[in-house]
């Protein structure tokens, strides 16, 4: 049974993907986990560590709303259960990320004139580039800035974990096994289709030691070794397979100035950086001279809200584990 309570699970190591997420898709979101009674795709992705999801600053604020708002409206779902899972859930997870004075894109610029709250998510995405962007927004959609189906691409995101989670056990067992399995994994991660090499490695083993076994032992060991193989390269296969499903839905162009090269290295930074380890991951002509750039960098990093300072002198891109708590419900 799902637990609103739940703590979220250490990340898998094997990587995580950038994700923007507006009002309309996170309400859905809460209501279909509480339907199923267990964390969606999205929720799973960030216990996991496997997707690292951002939302301007006034997302926070207008989920709690607009789920009451649906409730009003006769939406048949536990509001008080709802909000719990946002609150205790969600928010801690997501990065919640102040987008006042983020440059305009073009995008935003457009839609400025015919919605001013789509403005902020659409600088966010701007600056994290490319990225994918889960709205319902009719105009985002139209103008293909936002995944025209979100939940193709929530659904892709579940498979795409799965198959991460089972390649991190197959790596765990192979390991218990011996370094030529291990390396027989390591390639099927790399090149899946290469597979079939180390099938043909194992066989090659058991047909130049033949002599050791009977001819009922060594068919045996062939079916065996094929049959367990193939469980163990399996989900090596269905990662590439399922892969496109998220990367076909990231949109824009990487921006080349330093705010978004900052912006992108850091969200993707496993933990927070100091000034002078993300100097150091920039490109070379952004770090000479040395100590004018560190005192660039320190100016865009207290200029720019949407960074955020986990601990003294560590940066990263919003703020997370927010401990807010939803108002006293009169």
């Amino acid at each position: 049974m799902y637990s609103l309570y739940a703590r979220p699970r250490p990340a898998t190591g094997v990587g995580f993907r950038l994700g923007v997420f507006d009002t309309s898709v996170l309400t859905t979101d809460v209501t279909a986990a509480l339907a199923r009674r267990e964390p969606s795709s999205i929720l799973a992705g960030m216990q996991y560590g496997t997707l690292r999801g951002f939302i301007p600053h006034y997302v926070w604020a207008e989920v709690p709303r607009v789920l009451a708002d649906l409730k009003r409206e006769g939406r048949a779902f536990d509001l008080a259960a709802a909000e719990r899972l946002w609150w205790q859930q969600y928010v801690p997870l997501l990065h919640v990320v102040c987008v006042n004075g983020l440059p305009m894109t073009a995008a935003a610029d457009k839609l400025a004139q015919e919605d001013l709250s789509d403005v902020g998510i659409l600088q966010l995405a701007g600056v994290l580039a490319p990225v994918v962007l889960f709205a319902e927004d009719r105009d985002l959609i139209r103008q293909g800035i936002a995944v025209p189906k979100w939940r193709d691409v929530r659904a892709a995101l579940g498979r795409i974990g799965k198959a991460e989670a089972d390649m991190q056990a197959s790596g765990h067992v192979l390991m218990g096994t011996g370094y030529g399995l291990y390396g027989a994994a390591r390639l099927a991660r790399a090149h899946p289709v290469a597979a079939g090499i180390a099938a043909a490695t194992a066989g090659v083993y058991a047909y130049r030691n033949r002599s050791r076994f009977t001819a009922d032992t060594r068919a045996k060991l062939a079916r065996f070794g094929t049959e367990a193989l193939k469980v163990l390269t399996e989900p090596y296969g269905q990662y590439e397979l399922h892969k496109p499903g998220w990367t076909q839905a990231e949109r824009g162009i990487a921006g080349d100035d330093v705010l978004s090269q900052v912006v992108r290295l850091l969200a993707r930074a496993p933990q927070p950086m100091t000034r002078t380890e993300i100097l150091a991951a920039l490109p070379a002509s952004v770090q000479a001279p040395h100590r004018r750039q560190m005192d660039g960098l320190g100016r865009l990093l207290h200029r720019f809200h949407a960074f955020h300072q986990a601990e003294p002198g560590r940066w990263q891109v919003g703020r997370t584990n927010m401990r807010i708590t939803a108002p006293p419900r009169g």
